[in-house]
């Protein structure tokens, strides 16, 4: 069942150069639906507008970046209510409707305060607080559903690792058992041991929870041991959509083909070819498919129309001209 809905989207950052507005078209038509309870993975190259789509669906929408058309909906009470006509009720469901995990730990953890005041900020501005002990009582008893030690919470920030310090983070935003957690490239800049720990936290409160997860991510390693399906993203736009298991197995846009043709594999020499070029400038993207000025497989067709993302089988969506002729 459906929790989330984007239709149509589209959020540029309009920008003021040399006197000239200029739009940068990050997203640009996506049409999304995630379920409940399911973990919801984006991919793509950097600079593809992952994070400007999650930050939009999370209503972050703050200039220069503007929603051009479009609509995000939540299902709420069993309703799909419209998020920008929210307004100021907004506010009052994040954190236990919906939560945001950044990229990094110390844009959300105040550095000279300790752990345990993080919680009172957050939990304060939605909750009543004023039983302490009661309320301290749940932190701790979360932190060790979640693994995490309890003597954290006198600590200050610097005092934790980065891999411990994204954990917390993980911890706040969820502490309020929301139905949705969107996470913007949470193990990035960690090692391997704690990008692991990290990824197995998310699992771990997934199941426990059972709420729906966005993840984005450009490693493809951590959305083939979490994600349940994978939105492919490409300029701005979704180019294809499975399973994980048929991402992986079969793909089928170009692009996808390159993303994990390019992968490594245990005991494999040969030599791996990524896509030829570099990705297109949202300011002035190519006219058609966005992919074809990099596609081997690009006819006049896709230099001049854009595909439209289509079933082409259960559960898997594909925008080229390979697999329909519809165009947007």
């Amino acid at each position: 069942m459906e929790i989330l809905k984007a239709e149509n989207l589209r959020a540029y950052y309009l920008l003021d150069i040399g006197g000239e507005l200029k739009s940068v078209r990050a997203v640009d038509g996506v049409d999304i639906t995630i379920k409940e309870n399911e973990i919801y993975g984006i991919a793509g190259e950097s600079g593809c507008g992952k994070s400007t789509l999650i930050k939009t669906l999370y209503g972050m929408v703050e200039p220069p970046l503007n929603v051009i058309e479009g609509r995000v909906y939540y299902k709420i009470n069993g309703e799909l209510k419209d998020i920008f006509s929210l307004n100021g009720e907004l506010g009052k469901i994040r954190w236990k409707y919906i939560s945001y995990i950044p990229q990094g730990s110390m844009s959300v953890l105040n550095p000279v305060a300790r752990i345990i005041d993080s919680f009172w900020d957050f939990i304060g501005s939605h909750e009543d607080i004023s039983d302490r002990v009661r309320w301290k009582k749940h932190i701790e008893d979360y932190l060790t559903l979640l693994g995490l030690p309890t003597k954290i919470l006198d600590a200050y920030p610097h005092q934790l690792s980065g891999g411990m310090r994204q954990r917390v983070t993980i911890a706040l935003a969820t502490v309020l058992t929301p139905k949705i957690i969107v996470a913007d490239e949470p193990s990035t800049a960690l090692d391997v041991v704690a990008q692991r720990a990290v990824i197995q936290l998310l699992k771990d409160i997934q199941k426990n929870l059972k709420n729906t997860i966005i993840l984005v991510t450009h490693d493809m390693g951590v959305h083939a041991s979490i994600s349940d399906r994978i939105a492919i993203m490409y300029a701005g736009k979704i180019v294809e959509e499975a399973p994980t298991e048929v991402i992986f197995e079969s793909p089928k846009h170009p692009y996808t083909k390159y993303l994990i043709g390019a992968l490594p594999k245990i005991g494999d020499k040969s030599y791996k070819i990524s896509a030829p070029g570099a990705p297109p400038s949202l300011l002035n993207p190519p006219k058609g498919c966005r992919f074809h000025p990099r596609c081997s497989y690009a006819t006049e067709e896709c230099r001049e129309f854009v595909p439209r993302l289509v079933d082409i089988d259960t559960n898997h969506r594909v925008a080229c001209f390979l697999y329909s002729k519809e165009r947007e």
